[in-house]
């Protein structure tokens, strides 16, 4: 009986998988299709009518695997539309500060939580957890006038300093610093090192699998962000791709599709590299 079960929470599980994934697949696949397979798939719809329900219905015939694979959706992207490439740099340029500001200042703020003793640190903690659940728009009006009053908006500061500070990050890096054996550090302590050699040498390199976790949450968040440069953005050239992608939805569908391949790219890569670490960091942040 119970092998039975196992086996059915196999197949429920697989089959939601697949759910999930006949999305990506259906972009995918339609991003090699011809502009007239694709027009033909997404731009004719057919109708019939339902004598039972007593109503007209319309819908949408597509084929998952295209009749004859075409690249002229990625020619039309990458040479005839360059500035492609600008918003792609773009994204870049907000999301690699970011991580790393959440990284170094998260790393650092958790090694003082797991060295300091103080009957006010768990307090501070809390504090740290309560604004990390706060939604963003409770925030956004300040960092606005902040920025404003600082002289960086319209600019990709004024998008990088307000999400570089994380409590998100401070939570991540701490629980995976809790595992690090008290012991270690007092006798690293003993040796002479100092709390900088003790962060560097020991803190971080055995808090791998959790900076793993935040690298890639970290990333998938600010690759996909859109209010914030929405808000903090007055000049389209200054816009990541994640916004265009938005605005393109009004325009060529075939265009989307290749477009929204290249962006899931760095996000596939990146999980798949540090998949395990990904795995171990979430674990451990859930059990401590």
């Amino acid at each position: 009986m119970a092998k039975v079960f196992n086996i059915s929470i196999k197949v429920f599980l697989i089959a939601f998988a697949f759910l999930y994934i006949i999305p990506l697949l259906i972009i995918f696949t339609s991003s090699f299709m011809s502009m007239g397979e694709i027009a033909r798939n997404y731009g004719d719809t057919h109708d019939f009518f339902d004598h039972d329900l007593m109503r007209q219905i319309s819908y949408v015939q597509y084929s998952l695997i295209p009749e004859k694979i075409s690249l002229s959706q990625y020619y039309t992207l990458l040479f005839r539309t360059p500035m492609y490439l600008d918003y792609f740099m773009n994204s870049v340029r907000l999301t690699l500060p970011i991580v790393a500001m959440h990284v170094v200042i998260g790393s650092l703020a958790a090694y003082g939580f797991t060295v300091w003793k103080s009957r006010f640190k768990e307090i501070i903690f809390c504090i740290y957890i309560i604004v990390m659940v706060l939604p963003f728009q409770a925030t956004l009006v300040p960092n606005f006038i902040m920025a404003d009053t600082l002289g960086i908006l319209n600019t990709h500061n004024s998008i990088i300093l307000p999400l570089g500070f994380s409590p998100f990050a401070v939570f991540i890096m701490r629980q995976s610093m809790k595992g690090i054996p008290p012991s270690i550090l007092e006798a690293s302590q003993i040796d002479g090192a100092n709390h900088f050699k003790r962060f560097l040498y020991i803190a971080l390199p055995m808090s791998k699998s959790g900076m793993a976790a935040l690298v890639i949450l970290t990333f998938a968040d600010s690759w996909a962000m859109i209010e914030h440069p929405m808000v903090f953005l007055r000049d389209s050239a200054l816009e990541p791709l994640s916004v265009v992608l938005y605005r393109l939805g009004q325009g060529d569908i075939g265009l989307i599709f290749a477009a929204s391949v290249f962006y899931m790219l760095p996000m596939i890569w990146l999980f798949l590299y540090g998949q395990e670490y990904f795995e171990q960091g979430v674990k451990l942040s859930a059990l401590k």
